[in-house]
């Protein structure tokens, strides 16, 4: 902006150059559509080098022309391409979890249709910082941790996992129906007299959801014992909640009131439903709610409500159940444990088999359950002691069914495929035998929880049309590519039918790109060809080019043995190759123009039926000794003769895009800017800057900037009534350069000198 002087002295203005460089595009990326192996279906896939695809698509497959026109592309030096795969009626995997009440709560559904997500393990666990609220949730190597259930909560289950997984979306499924309250229990207290003082006697209290209450204890708390003491705190706390309610029903209806069994406070929300939950925090100053176990921090258990709809953990435990036990089994004689009755081996996972001994003691407690259960926790402590920094052993549970009739479950703390819990007999000792773990037990040997139904189908033919040029407003088949920047070559490896290349085309012209396509595998002969593309059966584009023969390359799935492939891919490499090291002016054609990994073609031509090919616009690739298989031939699909089209060579055809694409993202500047001399002056210098700068690389035919382009905008151009209308029209052009397809040497013979 100009400078606005107030006091005497030198000012410093800035002003605008004009110059806004304009960058040039790439050229050879390639946009593959095929079928694969593996992989995402309809979906446009970055690939920087084979082995993404390998990662991404499975590798090579019989199957697939697309593999191995992927593979001859980077062998012959792509470096950059979009992949679609394509399938008949794929559908995407998805497993639903349920509750502990066998309730629908969490869809899971693979984000790729296809056999692929078929192989998504899901793992649920309660391992999180609210372990009765929360949960994690595992998609293979995607972990999330802290989840809730409660749509509210900033952890919402939908809301952390969407959109950033690239695996799987997920969607609650329970209606919320019979969703009850959520509660605050704390750990098992002493008397509150010995806890509670001057300098503990605060805490804050949210209830579903609120700003906190906070709370301060009036002290000494009335009661003439412990149990009164407990029920006047709670009367107590409960009466503060209940006085900042101000209508809020979750905390006009609040209940803290003692546990019946022992010595804990339980708080209960005021109102049911999805948001419904108790938090317990610290006090701003003299905090008690650490003193009297209040909040999951400090040994307390927070149940939201919606924890009744979580998935349960998954998958399970692998566990080993003994027969049924009956008292006698512990009675005896002989007695269980005791001298030669105190031990068994355990294999956990794999790991052991380990020596598990409880010693002779007799087991604590006055019933036949509370021996049982005395026994059980003395296996659980002995196994977890063997080896406390493995899982399978560190988290091991004994435990007794609740059934009328008594087992015990022995149950590894790790889950899967590859949970195990086996228990063999000591030589000389009963314990396994008198607790039911040999004779009657039964293993159960969990399976990991995948996602099913992912299926997808091979296509025929006539079904083809519809796989590959499909719905555009969802993105699928070549329309896949709608998320794709930009992309400069199109192949659509062994693909022949004329309505596909016909729209493949199409497309193209929309994008700026080039179509590679494949001669028919029909066309075996040169014949065959020739009447191919003096019909309807090809496009008669010049966005395009078709090559014959297909080409013969090692299979590295039948240990080298030859394999009859599409030419696209190879093709598509070559460009690339030629734009990297000669531009892309330069026709991908020649002796240089080596086909790397090509060890033959389908049919070797002669010259002569070589010169019957190209002036109809089919390019050839031809064996040569020494020099091997190269591309021969230049010509676009209008490159025949009779066309005389001043798009009959490839590199000129893909100069021209290659300078609208350019033009095209350089120039969206101009939109919006004042439609005058000063405009269109800066639009001749940049755009000139950038076609001088393609002249300097020698892309232009001339030998002087004016012989080789010219760049024009003004009023000439752009009319006072173009002014109106809100148009500038800027004209471009430029001299190409066109390949030397015919090289003619005359020869004649110098005639003696004769002596006159």
């Amino acid at each position: 902006m100009p400078v606005l002087p107030t006091y005497p002295g030198v000012y410093i203005e800035e002003i605008p150059s004009g110059v806004r460089t304009i960058m040039g595009v790439s050229t050879s990326v390639a946009g593959f559509i095929g079928t694969a192996k593996s992989g995402p279906i309809n979906k446009a896939v970055h690939i920087l080098n084979y082995s993404d695809y390998e990662r991404r698509f499975g590798g090579l497959s019989e199957d697939s022309e697309m593999s191995y026109a992927v593979r001859q592309f980077f062998n012959n030096g792509g470096t950059d391409a979009w992949v679609v795969r394509v399938a008949k009626d794929a559908s995407a995997a998805f497993k639903v979890l349920q509750n502990s009440t066998a309730e629908d709560v969490l869809k899971i559904t693979a984000l790729d249709e296809g056999k692929m997500g078929n192989n998504i393990e899901v793992r649920v666990d309660y391992k999180a910082s609210n372990p009765a609220s929360t949960f994690n949730i595992s998609f293979n190597d995607e972990t999330f941790l802290d989840l809730s259930m409660n749509s509210q909560d900033p952890r919402y289950v939908e809301d952390i996992i969407n959109g950033v997984s690239q695996l799987v979306e997920v969607k609650r499924e329970h209606d919320l129906a019979g969703i009850g309250t959520g509660t605050s229990i704390s750990g098992e207290i002493t008397d509150i007299a010995d806890l509670l003082d001057n300098t503990h006697d605060q805490m804050r209290i949210s209830v579903n959801g609120s700003l906190p209450v906070s709370v301060q204890i009036a002290l000494p708390v009335a009661g003439a014992d412990v149990a009164a003491r407990l029920a006047a705190l709670c009367s107590a706390i409960q009466a503060k909640v209940r006085a900042a309610a101000n209508g809020n029903t979750a905390l006009s209806s609040f209940t803290c009131a003692p546990n019946d069994d022992d010595n804990r406070i339980v708080m209960a929300s005021g109102e049911a439903g999805e948001s419904s939950s108790v938090r317990v925090l610290a006090g701003l100053r003299n905090d008690a709610a650490g003193r009297l176990k209040l909040g999951t921090i400090n040994g307390g258990v927070e149940t939201d409500a919606v924890s009744t709809i979580r998935p349960v953990e998954c998958p399970d435990h692998g566990t080993l159940t003994s027969g049924v036990i009956v008292a006698a089994d512990l009675t005896g004689p002989p007695a269980l444990p005791g001298a030669d009755n105190s031990k068994f081996y355990i294999s956990i996972d794999g790991y052991g088999p380990d020596t598990v001994d409880i010693g002779t003691g007799a087991a604590a407690g006055a019933t036949f359950l509370e021996h049982l259960q005395s026994i059980a926790s003395r296996i659980q402590t002995k196994v977890r002691e063997i080896k406390p920094a493995n899982p399978g052993y560190a988290s091991f549970t004994c435990t007794v069914t609740d059934a009328l009739q008594k087992r015990l479950v022995l149950a590894s703390g790790s889950r899967g495929a590859g949970s195990t819990v086996v228990v063999s007999g000591v030589s000389g000792d009963g314990l396994a035998e008198g607790l039911k773990l040999l004779t009657g037990a039964t293993a159960n040997t969990p399976a990991n929880i995948m996602l099913q139904e992912g299926n997808e189908f091979p296509f025929t033919e006539a079904e083809a049309y519809n796989i590959y040029i499909a719905s555009r407003l969802d993105r699928k088949g070549i329309y896949a590519l709608e998320s794709v920047d930009i992309f400069n070559l199109l192949c659509l490896p062994g693909v022949t039918d004329s309505g596909i290349l016909m729209d493949a085309d199409a497309y193209c012209k929309e994008r700026r790109a080039f179509l590679i396509a494949d001669a028919p595998r029909t066309t075996k002969k040169p014949s065959d060809m020739v009447k191919l593309i003096s019909g309807t059966a090809l496009p008669k584009t010049d966005y395009g080019a078709v090559y014959y023969p297909w080409i013969r390359i090692g299979n590295p799935l039948k240990g080298g043995k030859l394999r009859t492939c599409a030419p696209c891919g190879t093709i598509a490499g070559l460009y690339a190759r030629t734009d990297s090291t000669r531009g892309v002016w330069k026709a991908p054609a020649g002796t240089d123009a080596t086909l790397n990994g090509v060890q033959g073609v389908e049919y070797t031509l002669t010259d002569m039926e070589n010169g019957t090919l190209n002036p109809l616009g089919v390019n050839c690739i031809r064996v040569f000794p020494v020099f091997g298989a190269v591309g021969w031939g230049a010509r676009t699909l209008r490159g025949a003769d009779q066309m005389a089209s001043e798009y009959k060579y490839i590199p000129v055809r893909r100069v021209a895009l290659y300078i609208e694409e350019s033009l095209y993202r350089g120039t969206k500047w101009v939109v919006f800017e004042p439609n005058d001399e000063p405009l269109w002056s800066q639009i001749r210098l940049n755009i000139g800057a950038f076609m001088h700068s393609l002249f300097r690389q020698g892309a232009f035919q001339g030998k002087t900037p004016k012989e080789a382009y010219f760049v024009k905008c003004d009023k000439e151009t752009t009319t006072q009534d173009d002014i109106n209308r809100g148009i500038v029209n800027i004209l471009v052009g430029f001299a190409p350069l066109k390949p030397a397809e015919f090289v003619i040497i005359k020869i004649q013979q110098m005639a003696g000198q004769i002596q006159t």
